[in-house]
């Protein structure tokens, strides 16, 4: 019997566009549902929140693969990551190498978690979030209401809150101009920091190295930065009427 060769489609920019642009939309649109639902379902909330995490890990797969449009590429890396729901939530991070807007929650105290999840993988919040679960080691069933801590829930809203801020503006600053431009182009930086290791003191040199490359470089990388740093701005001052529990900082 002959096996099923494993198809890995190739998309085409307007097919990576618009699952991008919906990556997006849809994390945000979750992260309005989650801030809606947080008075009386704070654990249905946290859920939520985790879900557009990483479906803003998804964008950034697809801002990648924008790359693979004019250079040899396996898209197997693209669709590995299609249903890797661990590695979406953690990808989503990577947003910040591009604007360094951080979470902090309760700095002064024990549940300092900057966005990382208190539960040995973030994809787990989600189950707790919407399942009873059974807790071997106490012998009994709890449920979401019982199961999830109000700083669980600040940690995530946070989060995405400021990561899918940076998601967004990126997107609507490559928007401007010529759009299929901006995005091929960009995408080499987007697809570095996926797959490199890169640390947030890397970027100002990778930044200044891309610019220097050709005026259309500069003037797409200076559009980029003008537009984040607007969103910080609005971010750090939206962060002062913050409660108590959580902080936004750069």
């Amino acid at each position: 019997m002959k096996t099923r060769k494993k198809v890995t489609p190739s998309l085409n920019f307007e097919q990576l566009y618009t699952g991008y642009s919906k990556s997006v939309e849809n994390a945000m649109d979750l992260l309005d549902a989650a801030l809606k639902t947080w008075g009386d379902h704070p654990a249905v909330a946290l859920g939520l929140c985790e879900l557009g995490q990483e479906e803003l890990g998804k964008s950034l797969s697809f801002l990648s693969a924008f790359y693979f449009l004019e250079h040899n590429a396996n898209w197997t890396w693209f669709w590995n990551s299609w249903r890797d729901h661990q590695l979406k939530a953690h990808r989503a991070f990577l947003y910040e190498l591009f604007s360094p807007l951080r979470v902090i929650i309760d700095p002064h105290g024990p549940s300092r978690m900057e966005g990382f999840s208190a539960r040995p993988k973030i994809k787990y919040e989600k189950e707790a979030a919407f399942y009873v679960e059974y807790l071997p080691s106490d012998g009994k069933f709890v449920s979401p209401r019982d199961n999830i801590k109000s700083v669980e829930v600040a940690n995530r809203t946070g989060t995405l809150l400021c990561l899918g801020a940076t998601a967004l503006t990126l997107k609507n600053a490559l928007d401007e101009g010529e759009k299929k431009g901006n995005y091929v182009t960009f995408s080499e930086l987007a697809i570095r920091v996926c797959s490199e290791e890169i640390y947030q003191q890397d970027m100002p040199n990778i930044m200044r190295e891309f610019s220097s490359r050709s005026s259309y470089h500069a003037a797409l990388i200076h559009n980029v930065e003008k537009c984040l740093e607007q969103c910080q701005e609005a971010m750090c001052s939206m962060s002062k009427n913050t409660e108590k529990e959580g902080q936004l900082t750069t």
